[in-house]
């Protein structure tokens, strides 16, 4: 029932996209980098605009007879101290916010691991198979692990209708028929190219998303295994709990993807941003002059900084550089779970 990936036909899946992978950056060096991870190849832009903008603005005030217009602006800084204060709480509480979901999403793919570990050890240790049958069920039950990882990691990107084509899914479920015609159908498409599955065919197999439905099979052979006698029930109460455990995980994932922190709230928070950052130059100009220009760009390069790093870890299951490293933490499972079944 489950032949080994190695000895699939390699050439019906495609290589899955993978994020960026970083190398870890000394605390020196942190200060020096301005590409990638940094935001600041993201926020240089608006920045020099408004740093452009406080330039005309010292240019009207140096080109006016005597600075009298800009006499004429309130001298106290009392307006910009409040803005700059309620602008701050507004970053904090986004960044923050940001944070928690991007948190969530860590600890839950610590919970995939953990369970996943603790499925793979009960199933290869404690089951005991004893037909060729039944050690080919065991070795499928154990790649549905290794698929669930990758799976989970694709839905989450939005991915579901071709992760079946993806080399890190499709081998581990190609002992499951309706997989093996999904990728045989994409294969016979008249398209002739991999990756152009139908947009509906996940749908149509009555799937109704990959992980869930490994988990199905996963209960499935659980409740075989104990019929069968492979396994007694205390073993069974505890793999069903992991593999509940496992569908929570996807549904904490899918509550997280699906709550986007409200629009009112970040349309809000960058409007006020850039009229704050448009009237500084105002505020500070009589009594900073021309220095007004590198201290609105260094409030700007901040300010828009920290509101950029929100918007980057609200969703934490992208490609993006600062987003979660989900292709590592499926390498590791598995290599973990080859290893302990000796494929690697």
């Amino acid at each position: 029932m489950a032949r080994s990936p190695a000895n699939s036909n390699s050439g019906k899946y495609i290589d899955s996209p993978r994020r960026p992978t970083l190398r870890p950056v000394g605390r020196l060096w942190a200060v020096f980098t301005v590409t990638r991870p940094s935001v600041l190849p993201v926020i240089i832009p608006p920045a020099f605009a408004i740093t452009l903008w406080a330039a005309a603005v010292c240019g009207a005030w140096a080109g006016s007879p005597s600075g009298q217009w800009f006499r004429a602006l309130p001298a106290s800084q009392i307006l910009t101290t409040i803005l700059g204060v309620v602008m701050g709480l507004l970053l904090v509480f986004r960044t923050n916010t940001a944070y928690d979901r991007f948190y969530e999403g860590r600890r839950m793919w610590g919970t995939i691991h953990s369970n996943i570990r603790s499925l793979a050890r009960l199933i290869w240790v404690a089951v005991k198979a004893t037909s060729e049958e039944q050690s080919l069920h065991k070795r499928g039950a154990m790649r549905l692990l290794i698929a669930f990882a990758s799976a989970t990691k694709h839905h989450m990107r939005s991915e579901e209708n071709k992760a079946f084509l993806y080399k890190d899914v499709g081998p581990y479920l190609n002992h499951i028929p309706v997989f093996q015609s999904l990728v045989e159908n994409a294969s016979n498409s008249n398209s002739g190219a991999l990756g152009n599955s139908s947009p509906d065919a996940i749908a149509d197999a009555q799937i109704a998303a990959i992980p869930i439905e490994i988990v199905f099979r996963l209960q499935k052979y659980i409740t075989e295994a104990r019929g069968t006698g492979q396994i007694d029930a205390n073993v069974q109460l505890v793999l069903t709990q992991n593999v509940n455990t496992l569908a929570d995980s996807v549904t904490s994932f899918e509550r997280i993807r699906s709550t986007p922190i409200p629009i009112a709230y970040m349309l809000h928070v960058k409007q006020t941003l850039i009229v704050y950052l448009l009237s500084l130059p105002f505020q500070i100009v009589t009594t900073l002059q021309w220095y007004t220009v590198p201290a609105v760009f260094i409030a700007a390069a901040t300010m828009l900084g920290i509101e950029a790093i929100g918007g980057e870890i609200e969703n934490p299951f992208g490609y993006d550089p600062n987003d979660l490293p989900q292709d590592e933490f499926c390498d590791t499972i598995r290599e973990e779970i080859l290893a302990m079944m000796g494929d690697t």
